[in-house]
């Protein structure tokens, strides 16, 4: 079973039972009645509206997917100063999200406060609550930046629109020999030469939870993951995050009450959670001043 969340243009009906918080602090009391395990990480997404489909943005326009390649090579050429040549392919989409980008990538992070933070921004939804979504993902299944899994559905990204998973039924030596996946093969051959040419077929279908190299000043500062989403059998169907991830079903959300998201950013400002904290780049660091020191006076 996959989590799905609909998506709407007005404000849905709040599901019955869900957690409602007005302030920090029945925020992190509602978070430690979720609890922890010793075996898992703790990861967090925090989104404005409760009705948001959790997706990588690559696949919230028809055309952004059926241009997937098209989108990352243009962004490249049109600006190679900014990619390292020898960077792999997910080091890259790190960086493409990072300039909004549309990305197979689901941002996430370790920091639960963070996640309330962007769970209280303005929505499209005018007056729907927020949500802060936990998941807790077993150690072993956490992958990092130079996994081999994560290079294999990382590269897909390069692939066109008619890229799709050989037929199931196949042995792991035929299915290997499929056109499809030798063109994906010779991608991932480009970052890891010494790559064994042996892909797993459920490999692409899948949604890793992934730690990304720590080389950028808004990863650091938000403590930021991703989730890295597969296909399912062809590009244009995403691949889901396993339900057995998340802690917040839906009878346990966390909805962040939409008349107290002002209140809650001022109480997070006081702890060091800000824009300028999380997007420590200097356009944002000079908006969060600029809106922080504005009196309501106009000259």
């Amino acid at each position: 079973m996959a989590i799905t969340y609909k998506q709407a243009q007005k404000p849905h009906q709040e599901p019955e039972g869900a957690i409602r918080v007005g302030s920090v602090r029945t925020f992190m009391d509602a978070i430690e009645k979720l609890g922890s395990e010793r075996d898992f990480f703790n990861f967090f997404r925090g989104h404005s509206n409760f009705s948001y489909k959790l997706l990588p943005t690559i696949y919230r326009n028809e055309g952004w997917i059926k241009n997937e390649d098209v989108l990352h090579k243009e962004l490249i050429l049109r600006c190679p100063s900014d990619f390292d040549q020898h960077a792999s392919t997910f080091q890259t989409l790190v960086k493409m999200q990072h300039y909004s980008l549309p990305t197979r990538l689901l941002d996430i992070t370790m920091n639960p406060l963070a996640a309330l933070y962007f769970a209280c921004s303005k929505g499209e939804i005018p007056n729907e609550a927020g949500e802060v979504v936990v998941f807790q993902v077993p150690k072993r299944e956490v992958k990092y930046y130079d996994s081999d899994t994560v290079s294999v559905i990382a590269n897909i990204s390069r692939r066109p629109t008619t890229f799709e998973v050989p037929a199931q039924g196949l042995s792991k030596e035929e299915f290997n020999k499929q056109s499809e996946i030798g063109y994906l093969l010779h991608e991932i051959k480009k970052e890891k030469p010494y790559f064994q040419p042996v892909i797993v077929s459920e490999h692409l279908e899948s949604t890793v939870c992934v730690k990304p190299m720590m080389d950028n000043s808004r990863i650091i500062k938000q403590d930021g993951a991703f989730f890295l989403f597969g296909v399912s059998r062809n590009k244009t169907s995403p691949s889901r995050i396993p339900s057995r991830y998340a802690v917040t079903t839906e009878s346990r959300r966390i909805l962040v009450k939409h008349d107290e998201k002002d209140k809650i950013l001022g109480q997070l400002a006081s702890l060091g959670i800000t824009e300028a904290s999380l997007f420590p780049e200097i356009d944002s660091v000079s908006k969060h001043l600029r809106h922080q020191y504005k009196e309501s006076n106009k000259i």
